[in-house]
């Protein structure tokens, strides 16, 4: 067989495999939005409403969607950007969202603006999924009008945040492109009218600014969420961010999670970790209208229907006995010898998710470095957890936190010394 006809073989037996690969990259080309997402509008002139009610409504939005939080670094400028993010394909670094001119944002328009929110792509190109664009396109233009008029009245500042320190394959050109072809499905902005049900406005809160499933949702690869954005949980910065839904909220009287989301201590129970951050940054800054309607939403969602699959273990008796012991010697006297805690003060670890949750790494955190919930109004003063991370050594936190969880949660596999040296570390 000569090399013509060789060739012209492979050709036609490859041809249906080109063909269907080329159909393949169009349908998901076509379903994270087609040519639209990158057709950025620049060029057009800048026009910053002046309204008070627009940019009071913006800064409650900002606050809602924790803006500041992720867009300034520790000690930095506000807005600033710089903040580190460790995903599972590198460190991205937040960008600058002040007035500035050239790094940040004090030369774009509102079409711009309102473009890059929702798509997720800019004069910049196009961005992580770190950033939640894919919230932030629920957001309706009012919205987003409101969030441009306030962030124009952010100082400039003219600093440029480092440069994104991406792993392979994210580093490639066109990564990003290539992520928003296999996992983004835009959704159409959502509006709420004045008939809308306490569910429905909490719905859009959590499913547009608030962005919960940022946090909260359960990843798949390279950080994909599900495409309904269940609130599954999932690990997230050294931290695991439990579930939210109508089973997980059971455990609490109505009210509770609205009045915790605006920074009070409920049953003694503060936040601590990255939400003692959000909450002190952002969320104690709801109004009681929309932490209700936030927690009416959240006590409709029915828990993932997967169920998990059950990995108990018995905990070795010398283990519990040191576990045993040790609850006694430092932590009893706050939570009680049944772990019921004390009314106002302290938290039950009998309901705690860092107990009763599918993942122990809070648990250990808790043990090592303490927990200070944030002061707010609502709870000026709060009572804080000491650490023990100078007292016990890593066989004794691997101890007592598997005897608590078998205690009270579900048990799970005992953890051990190299869990709590793995995932004891604190992020950034």
């Amino acid at each position: 067989m000569n090399l013509r006809r060789r060739l012209l073989l492979a050709l036609i037996t490859l041809l249906p495999l080109l063909l269907f690969a080329a159909a393949w990259v169009v349908l998901l080309f076509l379903r994270q939005g087609g040519m639209t997402p990158f057709r950025v509008p620049l060029n057009q002139a800048r026009s910053v409403p002046s309204d008070a009610a627009l940019i009071a409504r913006g800064r409650r939005l900002a606050a809602i969607g924790n803006c500041a939080g992720c867009h300034t670094a520790y000690g930095g400028a506000a807005y600033a950007g710089g903040r580190a993010f460790i995903t599972p394909y590198g460190t991205v670094y937040s960008s600058n969202i002040s007035a500035d001119p050239r790094y940040g944002i004090g030369a774009w328009s509102a079409a711009e603006f309102r473009h890059a929110m929702r798509h997720g792509v800019s004069r910049n190109g196009v961005q992580s999924p770190v950033f939640p664009y894919a919230n932030f396109a629920r957001i309706d233009d009012e919205g987003l009008d409101a969030l441009y008029a306030f962030l124009a009245t952010v100082p400039a500042v003219a600093t440029a945040p480092p440069a994104d320190a991406l792993d392979f394959p994210a580093n490639l050109p066109g990564a990003m492109t290539m992520w928003r072809l296999l996992y983004y499905r835009p959704a159409p902005a959502v509006t709420a009218t004045a008939a809308a049900t306490p569910q429905q406005r909490g719905a859009i809160l959590v499913e547009g600014i608030g962005h919960c499933a940022a946090c909260h949702g359960t990843r798949g690869t390279f950080a994909s969420l599900a495409a309904d954005a269940e609130l599954g949980g999932g690990r997230l910065a050294g931290w695991y961010a439990p579930a939210l839904n109508a089973q997980t909220l059971a455990h609490y009287a109505p009210g509770a999670l609205a009045d915790y989301l605006r920074g009070t201590a409920v049953d003694g129970r503060g936040a601590y970790g990255k939400m003692a951050d959000v909450i002190a940054q952002n969320l104690q800054h709801l109004s009681p209208a929309d932490a209700q309607d936030i927690e009416a939403y959240l006590r409709t969602l029915k828990p993932q229907s997967a169920a998990r699959e059950s990995v108990t273990r018995e905990l070795p008796a010398e283990q519990r006995a040191l576990g045993d012991h040790l609850y006694r010697q430092h932590c009893a006297g706050c939570h009680g010898e049944d772990g019921s805690g004390k009314a106002g003060k302290y938290p039950a670890l009998t309901t705690s998710s860092a107990i009763t949750g599918p993942d122990p790494i809070n648990a250990i955190k808790l043990v090592l470095f303490g927990a200070a919930a944030p002061a707010t109004p609502q709870n000026p003063q709060p009572y804080t957890m000491p650490p023990f991370a100078h007292t016990l050594s890593p066989d004794e936190v691997a101890a007592l936190v598997s005897t608590l969880r078998a205690r009270w949660g579900d048990g799970g596999r005992p953890v051990d010394a190299n869990d709590v040296g793995a995932w004891g570390g604190i992020e950034p």
